[in-house]
């Protein structure tokens, strides 16, 4: 497989102002790409895009909500008026929730399929007319919710599973125009401090940090996603947890629902917003193993 240097590319990377899609656009820098950050809050993301300018690198940043179509569609003009030119789109930005559908607020199921889902296709369709010109690269950063409906977490898992169906979609639509379509499922990664998540009643909280699995870094994560567009792979499915809950679900989905049922109020209890604590319990991680 082909490694195509990333030098003088041009990369937007959405939600990129703190965390997972924060470190990419550091690494795409660093390997000598052009990065455009995006985020919803202005302070945060001017201070990230000061931090990159201040390392040396080329970067713009614009705020947009990646919820909203003409807002989608301004960040790809933005991105053409300041480089000219799109290579390289990573559809980042994406939001968490707890709970089942029968207890979280419907603004929760609304939030996470137009951010998660909704603001993925939107930007991938806009960037398209740029990225046929650049045979470029469009990578979705999903997670192990991509892999099958979770209880408990059925909105955020739904709207990753719709994501990774769009994936399979795009992949074929637009084989002819040389676009290369990847996706990352990560696993279990170090949280961002000022992370927030959403509460069963909709309000936001600070998510703490998981302690009883081992977690991999956003640095790890940026560098794996930077290779995967650099050899143009389809798919990559990061952590050892990840890569063997892929393998269950997708080869033993009998066992799959058994483990599921038989672990069903850990999940619960996984699941679950506390006086805005979460209660960390990983039931696949204690049925198979404790390495990630």
């Amino acid at each position: 497989m082909k490694n195509h240097s990333l030098k003088d590319k041009v990369a937007l990377v959405s939600g990129s102002s703190m965390g997972i899609g924060k470190a990419i656009a550091i690494e795409l820098a660093q390997r000598g790409a052009k990065v455009v950050m995006n985020g919803r809050e202005k302070d945060k993301l001017e201070n990230s895009r000061e931090e990159l300018s201040s390392m040396g690198y080329d970067v713009k940043a614009f705020m947009a909500d990646v919820r909203l179509p003409d807002q989608c569609a301004y960040l790809i003009d933005e991105t053409i008026r300041s480089y000219g030119q799109l290579d390289i789109l990573v559809n980042n930005a994406g939001i968490s929730s707890r709970g089942s559908l029968e207890e979280m607020a419907t603004s929760n199921f609304i939030m996470l399929m137009e951010t998660n889902f909704n603001g993925s296709a939107y930007l991938s369709k806009y960037a398209l007319d740029h990225l046929k010109k650049t045979h470029g690269h469009v990578v979705f950063i999903n997670s192990a919710g991509g892999f099958r409906g979770m209880p408990y977490n059925s909105a955020y898992t739904a709207s990753k599973l719709a994501q990774a169906a769009l994936v399979d979609a795009l992949r074929i639509e637009w084989y002819d125009y040389g676009i290369h379509v990847g996706i990352a499922h990560v696993g279990f990664t170090v949280n961002d401090p000022e992370k927030k998540i959403l509460d069963i009643d909709g309000s936001w909280i600070y998510l703490p940090q998981r302690t009883n699995v081992n977690l991999a870094s956003p640095q790890s994560v940026a560098k794996s996603v930077c290779d995967m567009i650099a050899k143009r792979k389809k798919r990559i499915t990061l952590t050892s947890l990840g890569m063997l809950a892929n393998l269950i679900i997708r080869y033993f989905p009998i066992l799959t629902d058994w483990i599921v049922w038989t672990n069903r109020e850990k999940i619960k209890e996984e699941f679950t917003l506390i006086g805005g604590q979460r209660v960390y319990e990983n039931p696949i991680s204690s049925t198979f193993s404790k390495e990630d």
